[in-house]
């Protein structure tokens, strides 16, 4: 049946059902009560075919060299064949069906599912039906509800030991009065994968009695008994399932047995191929994660309980994305100040809400007073207290250049995520972890992550808050204390694919900008050999490639000979408000630039005080420990744009196994395994703003963003009415956006406002799975190219983060109908 005339194809149901009534002498008329819909001539087509397929057949049989499975000989009526324990099944069983050798009992044992041609033959098939536009993921840019693949962050899929792809026949003992025929279609020492004909019905965790036939015709195995297995996994394709069971050797088991299996594996795995699902989906994975971890723009903190149940921020691991987010707590002694704005009372009172991920806002500002930088904060609850206290603060505090506003998230962790497990068969000696390394992350409770929400359209809103000048003072019960002695956050850089020139370095120190005839003081963030990142006590009306005197009159005293005024240098960024600007030397070709020779000199002899961005931790391993956590406890969804050719498609969304409302929406109507993008990519969005974001950034830029509303109706199944989704530049005005939310927030109908992060990315990490490539590459090195190519292809690296509480209320809706949304993003959860 499978070179099927193609006229015959629609009937190859019938033809097989009519099989095994060939041998009734009443055939004929039963053949007429069974075609009663069929013409005449598809009738007469039909009787061919069957007469064609029970002819009797006298051609040899043999197959070595062409099937995955030893080849013995069989003997029937005097032909001698060669073919292996699938092919010696199949020929039984068709010897059953038409009663003796025949055409159609050819035909079957050659299109065996282990037959070379047959496999290379489904190959060829499945590349045409990827590649064909018909089958082939839909483009993002088309409303056509575009679907995605998935990837589940800090998932392994460890498997212990190798699996070979092997088919044989086996028997499975249901109970002591039934018994089924099935075949193999994967062999491990501990278990197998076995393909059963429908409709017989298994149970996840089920278990039974395995005979091993296929193995048993050839080997001596010396089992005295059938072998016990349990059901772990059921997938279920076209006519058949496919169990994943796993042996129960404690009940079961002989240590020949486990012996042979391990030989029988050793040495066949290079004839019969190792099913390397796992591993590929490992390097998936892994590949991703390190694609978006060293891009995320949430800042991870780590929250450390104390013997007494204590709460206080211990590590924050650092990205270029979040670096920023980070130097804004540095006070004017260079001491990182994030430990207060996270205070025990803040984080207890967070941990204490419902819910697996605990979410808040906090808001803050500084003011600087003689020399000092003071650091006010307050959360949302806090400014709930009342409501002239709340307009205060926003009112007061909006108004100030060093506003910050944030999203947190509170989600429990506990040390033994640090190791995450193996991906490669028979490497599952678990990783030992050092006494060092363990004491620090031993109190380990929570992981925060900090997100910057801040700009100049959400500053504005802010700004509308009217109160009464003579009231500041009632902020001052928001200020941090400057006398409270407590421990800085220790800042891990994430280990990664470094592709900056040089190092960079954190440290401040006052400097003075001129430009234009006017002289602004300000404080550096960071700086290298060649360049500076300034941040200003007001704006400067500079652009980019312009050029400015930089003094440096503290470095000045430090560097005695050195002269270090009017230094040029050349702006390469900066941001709207025109107080944070990233500058680089202006060198002159035949001289070396002053400020280049003073740090150079500066970090020679200074290097063991001075912290790089990129410095790797003392304790060793502790930036891995907390890259495996916090992967583990993503609570943002990530995506990913790849290009070929000249066309982009977001192909891949990573996300963790926590509740997320983002995951939620993007699971309506979409296949197992994958997201449905059409809630948020409605309209041509793709292009206009991912595609569009993506060509205006360069690989060290900071990520771009833009912000969408969508609106959905939870009583609509209907998908095209069940989402609105708009952009937020386009809405013509105010007025617009809040109806918008208005509308979204009635009876039954759920509000997202998401901000859509991007980040062009560099080149894949490859040392990160250098292991897993080189192992695939032994066994099929066309799989390792192919995933080498997806990685490769891999241009932008994004987040989509939900903000809906900060837009809520930024437009002044109550704290009552944003907890009815939350409930409802609950429902929509379970719905999906």
């Amino acid at each position: 049946m499978d070179n099927l005339d193609p006229a015959l194809a629609e009937h190859a149901e019938l033809i097989n059902s009519l099989k095994p009534l060939l041998k009734n002498h009443d055939f004929n008329s039963i053949f007429t009560e069974l075609t009663p819909d069929l013409t005449r001539p598809q009738r007469f087509l039909v009787k061919m075919e069957l007469t064609r397929l029970s002819a009797p057949c006298t051609r040899r049989i043999d197959l070595r060299g062409h099937v995955n499975g030893y080849c013995r000989e069989y003997q029937h009526n005097g032909i001698t064949h060669f073919m292996d324990s699938t092919a010696i099944e199949l020929f039984e069983q068709g010897i059953q069906t038409y009663g003796h050798y025949s055409v159609g009992v050819y035909e079957q044992v050659h299109n065996a599912e282990n037959n070379h041609r047959v496999m290379h033959k489904q190959e060829q098939q499945q590349r045409l039906q990827d590649a064909s536009p018909a089958n082939a993921l839909p483009q993002p840019n088309e409303d056509n509800h575009p679907l995605t693949n998935t990837v589940l962050f800090g998932d392994r899929g460890p498997r212990k030991e190798e699996r070979m792809n092997y088919s044989m026949p086996v028997e499975i003992e249901v109970d002591l009065k039934k018994s089924i025929q099935a075949v193999t279609t994967d062999l491990s020492v501990s278990g197998c994968r076995i393909k059963v004909l429908k409709p017989v019905q298994f149970e996840h965790g089920q278990i039974f009695y395995l005979e091993l036939t296929g193995l048993e015709r050839e080997f001596a195995l010396g089992l005295k008994d059938k072998i016990q297995y349990q059901v772990t996994q059921i997938e279920e394709k076209n006519d058949f399932y496919y169990l994943s069971c796993e042996r129960l050797r404690d009940q079961q088991s002989t240590k020949s047995f486990d012996n042979f299996l391990h030989k029988f594996i050793n040495g066949n795995k290079r004839r019969y191929k190792l099913n390397l699902d796992n591993t590929i989906e490992a390097i998936i994975n892994k590949g991703y994660e390190q694609y978006y971890l060293p891009r995320i723009c949430s800042l991870p903190i780590y929250i450390n309980a104390s013997e007494q149940g204590k709460l206080s921020a211990k590590f924050a691991l650092l990205t270029d994305n979040n670096i920023d987010l980070c130097r804004q707590w540095y006070d004017e002694n260079n001491q990182n100040c994030l430990t207060q704005l996270l205070s025990h009372t803040r984080l207890k009172n967070l941990s204490d809400k419902p819910g697996r991920v605990k979410e808040s806002l906090i808001y803050a500002f500084t003011h600087i007073y003689k020399g000092k930088i003071h650091f006010y904060s307050a959360t949302e609850t806090e400014l709930e207290q009342s409501s002239e206290l709340k307009s205060l603060f926003f009112g007061f505090a909006s108004h100030k250049n060093n506003w910050m506003s944030y999203k947190i998230q509170l989600v429990d962790i506990k040390p033994q995520l640090s190791q995450l497990a193996q991906t490669l068969p028979n490497d599952n000696q678990p990783k030992t972890t050092s006494v060092k390394l363990h004491k620090q992350i031993q109190d380990l409770k929570y992981i925060a992550f900090l997100t910057d929400l801040n700009n100049e359209e959400s500053k504005y809103w802010y700004q509308q808050n009217h109160y009464n000048l003579e009231d500041v003072n009632q902020l001052n019960q928001f200020k941090h204390d400057k006398t409270e002695r407590f421990e800085p956050i220790k800042e891990i850089p994430i280990r990664y694919v470094n592709l900056r020139k040089e190092t960079r370095f954190n440290y401040k120190t006052q400097v003075s900008i001129s430009f234009a005839k006017k002289q602004i003081d300000g404080m550096t963030q960071n700086f290298s050999t060649e360049g500076l990142q300034v941040e200003l006590a007001s704006a400067l009306a500079v652009e980019i490639s312009n050029k400015v005197q930089v003094n440096f009159p503290t470095l000045e005293l430090k560097g005695k000979q050195q002269q270090l005024k009017n230094l040029e240098y050349e702006v390469v960024d900066i941001n709207k408000n025109k107080t944070l600007i990233n500058l680089k030397i202006h060198q002159d070709k035949y001289k070396k630039h002053k400020a280049k020779r003073f740090f150079e000199s500066l970090i020679s002899h200074n290097r063991e005080k001075l912290v790089a961005n990129d410095e790797s931790s003392l304790i060793p391993d502790l930036a891995e420990a907390l890259r495996n956590i916090c992967i583990q406890r993503i609570v943002n969804t990530g995506y990913f744009v790849h290009k070929h050719g000249v066309k982009h498609e977001l192909k891949t969304v990573g996300f963790s196994q926590l509740p997320n409302p983002v995951v939620s929406l993007l699971s309506y109507q979409a296949n197992t395994d994958m997201l449905n993008l059409h809630p948020i990519l409605q309209h041509n969005l793709f292009n206009s703003l991912i595609v569009d974001m993506l060509r205006r950034l360069q690989r060290n830029d900071k990520p771009k963003y833009r912000d969408i509303f969508v609106r959905v109706k939870l009583y609509e199944t209907e998908i095209d009415r069940r989402f609105t989704t708009i952009s937020y530049a386009s809405f013509r005005d105010n007025d617009a956006k809040y109806n918008f939310i208005k509308q979204s927030c009635q009876n039954s109908t759920a509000f997202f406002a998401l901000r859509i992060y991007l980040s062009r990315t560099g080149r894949p990490d490859t040392d990160f799975i250098a292991n897993e490539l080189l192992y695939i590459s032994q066994y099929a090195i066309h799989k390792a190219k192919l995933l080498e190519e997806e990685l490769w292809s891999v241009e932008g690296v994004g987040d989509i983060i939900d903000i809906t509480q900060e837009v809520m209320l930024r437009f002044n809706f109550s704290k009552q109908k944003s907890e009815q949304q939350i409930q409802l993003k609950h429902q929509l959860a379970h719905q999906e």
